[in-house]
C-alpha cells in the first residue's frame, strides 16, 4: 500500500476575535461660542468620531434669526458648522443642542451660545 502526503489544515476562523467597537462621540474645541448679530458668518469646527464615514446632523434651540449649516468633511463625520445670526436676532444667552448619529448610535452636546448686539 503507498501513502500519500497527509495535508492537515488548521486555522482561527473567526472564533475569538473581537472588533472594538466605536463610541459615537460629538466634540466642539470652545463650549462658549460668541455670534454678534450682524449677519457675518463663524465658523466652528465639530468633531465627531463615529463608527462609519458618516453621521447625521442636527442642531436643536437656536435663536429666532440664527441660521445654521454643516459641512461633513470628505473623509470623516466631523466637520464646520456655521452659524449666522441677522440683525434682528435678540441678544441673549442660549443652549442650543447638537445631536448626531451613526450606525444605530445617537450623542448630544449642549453649549452655550451669546449672542452679542451688532455695533
Amino acid at each position: 500500500m503507498v501513502a500519500g502526503p497527509i495535508l492537515i489544515l488548521s486555522g482561527c476562523g473567526s472564533a475569538g476575535y473581537t472588533s472594538a467597537s466605536i463610541v459615537l462621540t460629538v466634540s466642539l474645541s470652545n463650549k462658549v461660542i460668541n455670534l454678534q448679530a450682524n449677519g457675518m458668518p463663524l465658523n466652528i469646527p465639530v468633531t465627531i468620531v463615529a463608527p462609519t464615514e458618516t453621521a447625521t446632523f442636527s442642531i436643536l434651540g437656536l435663536p429666532a434669526g440664527v441660521s445654521e449649516s454643516y459641512k461633513e468633511s470628505e473623509s470623516n463625520p466631523s466637520g464646520l458648522l456655521t452659524l449666522t445670526a441677522s440683525s434682528f436676532t435678540m441678544p441673549g444667552t442660549y443652549t442650543p443642542t447638537i445631536t448626531v448619529g451613526s450606525s444605530g448610535q445617537t450623542a448630544s452636546l449642549i453649549f452655550t451660545l451669546i449672542v452679542t448686539a451688532s455695533h
